[in-house]
């Protein structure tokens, strides 16, 4: 995620239906612009609410030298980054694309680094990737679909769909079918603010999130058996987000979420390189995750080797190379509840370099050393990870622990409210 700078407000927005469609067996619900309850009860009373300009959000569903490949049922159009435009039937065989020298697709070569997949009105796409010579289960999306071919062969997939849309389909795979409403609707808030949020950072680049949990859970329309409860959270909060009062106005912040706090959330000056505000600036305490399934409010212990984790983190950090073979481990700095935010490593011949323990988790295996809240002990040849607490960075809502709330008569905007001290909710659109 990118570091936090405030937003200004800007104005505009949108209006829009929804459309329910048969898919198979099941519903497939697709949101477009979303209209019906408007939540008052979510917004701050007595405070006047700004208005945000509102685009479709951009979500990276594939990056990859390997191909994707895309189906339309019905009629869609195909149109290149100098405006021609060719109609297609559907109703046929899956269109694989692949780049070098352009965009091939369907095995046609297109002079063109950017082409357009326009399905029709009411229409739906489909979407696959090829992995190690597997294609993957298909997505089914909404929008249109953008294919861009990058060097050395890369072709980046870019779904581009309306915000409320997309949270909808965001809250199906963030969150389990049995949450409770209130936990939805506080869900949908957290990811509409988000997207908004990483929308108006990345406005010239070529996608604004990325579908996995680099940003948001994102596999396509809401479908399956929560995408009821998930199309009821993204109506009742049509529009609302969370703001701030800054020294220069109302912003919107990045929302940021994790699956269990463990105990308590911690400040994002301690994992990103930003300045601290008030909603997260971490110190809350929070009992309610106890409730989580798994190993995701206690873990461990986890026995690490230290040549498995100097290979991981040279990895994803080539300038760690530096050190050599990893000598030794320790904490150099806790947040005030204990949990470690700073790690010294050492290597085998001296050398020495501090950083993030968040992004030493990160290189370890985030489902391998679930959160820094735990205990790090230097064993020898390995590193002792113990009394493990939370899943996840730890900072913001807590999800296990906005359900604990839920269940226990919290509605959503004292939920979000706990989380995010010194918020406040605005309608965005």
């Amino acid at each position: 995620m990118p570091t936090h700078r405030d937003v200004p407000w800007r104005r505009g927005g949108r209006v829009g239906r929804i459309l329910c469609i048969s898919l198979f067996s099941g519903v497939v619900l697709w949101l477009v612009g979303c209209p019906g309850r408007s939540g008052p009860a979510l917004t701050d009373s007595g405070r006047v609410p700004p208005v945000v300009e509102v685009r479709d959000v951009r979500v990276l569903l594939a990056a990859g030298t390997e191909p994707v490949r895309f189906h339309v049922d019905g009629p869609y159009t195909i149109r290149t980054a100098r405006g021609e435009s060719t109609a297609q039937s559907g109703r046929g065989d899956w269109t694989e694309v692949a780049a070098g020298g352009g965009l091939h697709v369907g095995g046609r070569l297109v002079d063109e680094e950017r082409v357009e997949i326009i399905p029709g009105r009411g229409e739906t796409f489909e979407l696959a990737r090829r992995k190690e010579g597997q294609w993957s289960p298909a997505g089914r999306y909404g929008g249109r679909l953008t294919l861009l071919a990058r060097p050395g062969g890369r072709v980046l997939a870019i779904n581009s769909v309306d915000v409320d849309t997309y949270v909808a389909g965001v809250l199906t795979r963030e969150l389990y079918p049995d949450f409770h409403p209130e936990a939805y609707r506080a869900q949908a808030v957290a990811a509409r603010t988000y997207a908004l949020y990483e929308m108006s950072q990345k406005a010239g680049r070529e996608y604004d999130v990325t579908a996995t949990e680099a940003s948001q859970v994102y596999g396509g329309l809401a479908q399956g058996r929560s995408a009821r409860r998930a199309i009821e959270a993204v109506r009742y909060t049509r529009g609302i987000v969370c703001t701030w009062s800054s020294a220069g106005g109302e912003r919107l912040f990045c929302t940021y979420y994790s699956s269990a706090c463990g105990g308590g959330t911690q400040d994002v000056a301690a994992v990103k390189p930003v300045q601290s505000i008030p909603p997260l600036a971490g110190g809350v305490r929070c009992n309610y995750c106890r409730i989580a399934r798994g190993e995701a409010y206690r873990w461990g212990p986890v026995r690490l080797g230290k040549e498995d984790v100097t290979r991981k983190l040279v990895a994803r950090y080539p300038e760690l190379s530096e050190l050599g073979a990893l000598g030794t481990i320790e904490v150099s700095r806790r947040s005030p509840d204990g949990r470690p935010t700073r790690i010294r490593l050492v290597g085998v011949g001296g050398r020495a370099q501090e950083m993030v323990a968040e992004n030493f988790r990160l290189a370890v295996g985030s489902r391998t050393m679930r959160s820094t809240h735990c205990r790090i002990e230097d064993a020898g040849e390995e590193i002792v990870l113990s009394d493990g607490r939370g899943f996840g960075h730890g900072m913001g809502l807590c999800q296990w622990g906005m359900e604990g709330q839920a269940r226990g008569g919290r509605k959503a905007a004292e939920i979000l409210k706990f989380y995010y001290p010194g918020a406040h909710l605005t309608r965005a659109y």
